[in-house]
């Protein structure tokens, strides 16, 4: 029984990185996919620039959730974790991969929000920044193997 937990462990701490690149993958190719094809519609002339305009107090709702998925959230759930370890000696590989998993989706949804502003042609300022949170989310929360390990050495995974 111990034998078999340890060896769950080390399994699950090994394997972390692949569920994780897994998850991500799944989660940028749709957004990457929604780009491609209603840019080609719109270069096709299939879909209009003025045929989706939403209000602008949206436009300002949707600026600050990209940065709560992009910027806050993700530090939030982090402090969070670090908070809850605080007296233990390490976190368990489940724990750690749970807190990842969270992370990963939270800062994966900043894409989709700025599929909604080049969608609906924000202005430019809206635009540009949500545009620049949603590639600062895709890159920094990529999951590299060198970046879990980091976090694992920070958080003592088991």
């Amino acid at each position: 029984m111990y034998w078999e937990k340890v060896f769950s462990q080390y399994t699950l701490r090994v394997n972390m990185q692949t569920l994780l690149n897994k998850q991500y993958w799944m989660m940028i190719i749709p957004a990457g996919c929604l780009f491609l094809i209603f840019g080609l519609a719109r270069q096709l002339n299939l879909i209009h620039p003025d045929q989706f305009a939403i209000p602008g107090v949206l436009h300002a709702i949707i600026f600050v959730l990209s940065a709560v998925t992009a910027l806050a959230g993700p530090l939030f759930l982090r402090t969070l974790f670090a908070h809850s370890m605080r007296n233990e000696t390490g976190a368990t590989a489940k724990k750690f991969l749970a807190f990842q998993t969270n992370t990963l989706w939270l800062s994966q949804m900043t894409p989709y929000l700025a599929f909604i502003a080049v969608f609906c042609d924000f202005p430019r300022f809206y635009g540009g920044a949500i545009v620049l949170m949603a590639l600062y989310a895709i890159y920094y929360f990529f999951p590299s193997e060198k970046r879990i390990s980091f976090d694992q050495k920070i958080f003592r995974v088991k």
